[in-house]
């Protein structure tokens, strides 16, 4: 058995796009989070409760009275 089989059936590569090969930048880095699918389904689902409390507080008059005595007993 040779051992010079390594000569004829190495891996040949094709030509490498350079942007593969450039190190990723700090943008790169937040584009990547802030279209995050998994990010996107938490803002989703969390803006809108955000906005219904804000909505709530303003709306009925009381209630933040009424939540600071629901804190004190907890």
């Amino acid at each position: 058995m040779s051992n010079s089989y390594w000569r004829t059936e190495r891996l040949i590569l094709d030509a490498v796009d350079r942007r593969i090969l450039q190190k990723p930048k700090v943008w790169d880095g937040v584009v990547s989070l802030a279209t995050d699918p998994d990010l996107l389904a938490l803002a989703a689902i969390c803006f809108p409760g955000l906005v219904l409390s804000l909505l709530v507080t303003l709306a009925v008059p009381g209630f933040a009275e009424a939540t600071e005595a629901l804190q004190q007993l907890l």
